[in-house]
């Protein structure tokens, strides 16, 4: 087996790390295919074709985090959504640790971590089916030192915000607390311990907020609550409450 193992109280992971890759949740992926058991962390100092959420670029400077984590069969299919939620609240929990009291750090549904209400840490979930096995991989772009000026929110950096760390530093912090977080979870079945976690530190929470779903038309609600399969509660004027699954969600209510 390929990498290095890492100390946690929460089971045995490994870490394997490449000078530079195109994209080390397409890494994963291929070692995956390859055979690979799971429980494998691939961290990479340079990314070339860094991936975002809906095919959006993740833009990729040395000296920021890029992390993927391969999982084998975690849950059952319909609970893998959970696992960006799991992956969001250890980010936002290890930037904490390293952070300052005047820094606010919190969850932005989906799967974006913000710092001072700018973006600056993003989850992307893949996965294959292979053989009556599947393979997730969850990767993480966290922004230490450098930030993109033109995105669709305001990005910043831990550096901008005065949170000095390495992203080398950062890597084994955040290892620690997604192996935790994992074991929460209990493979699916306590989601709701991760879902009070996240609802606790969840950017906008009981605001109005602009809603869009590709295809469907802009939709402007109270952000209400994530229910227990993740998905946005939306409550619109007339009352009624809507699911929401996927969206671009906008917090200036004209956006």
């Amino acid at each position: 087996m390929i990498g290095e193992p890492i100390e946690t109280a929460r089971g045995a992971y490994r870490h394997l790390t490449v000078e530079e890759t195109s994209s080390t949740n397409t890494l994963c992926l291929e070692y995956a295919l390859a055979g690979e058991p799971g429980d494998l962390w691939v961290t990479a100092t340079d990314q070339t074709g860094g991936k975002g959420s809906r095919g959006r670029d993740w833009e990729s400077k040395k000296g920021n985090l890029f992390a993927s984590l391969l999982l084998t069969d975690p849950c059952s299919k319909n609970r893998l959504a959970d696992l960006t939620f799991v992956a969001a609240i250890s980010v936002q929990e290890t930037i904490e640790s390293f952070s300052h009291k005047q820094n606010k750090v919190q969850v932005k549904w989906p799967n974006d971590v913000m710092l001072n209400e700018r973006k600056c840490s993003g989850i992307l979930l893949e996965s294959v089916h292979q053989k009556d096995t599947t393979y997730v991989v969850i990767g993480i772009g966290i922004n230490c030192l450098h930030f993109p000026v033109q995105t669709l929110h305001p990005a910043t950096s831990l550096f901008a915000e005065g949170v000095e760390v390495s992203a080398n530093t950062l890597f084994f912090a955040l290892a620690k607390k997604m192996a935790d977080n994992i074991s929460l979870w209990k493979n699916g079945n306590n989601f709701s311990a991760i879902r009070q976690k996240w609802l606790d530190n969840t950017y906008k929470l009981g605001e109005m907020i602009s809603v869009h779903v590709p295809g469907q038309e802009r939709q402007i609600g109270l952000f209400a609550s994530v229910d227990d399969n993740g998905y946005m509660l939306l409550e619109l004027p007339d009352g009624t409450t809507k699911q929401i699954s996927t969206a671009d969600i906008f917090f200036n209510k004209t956006g």
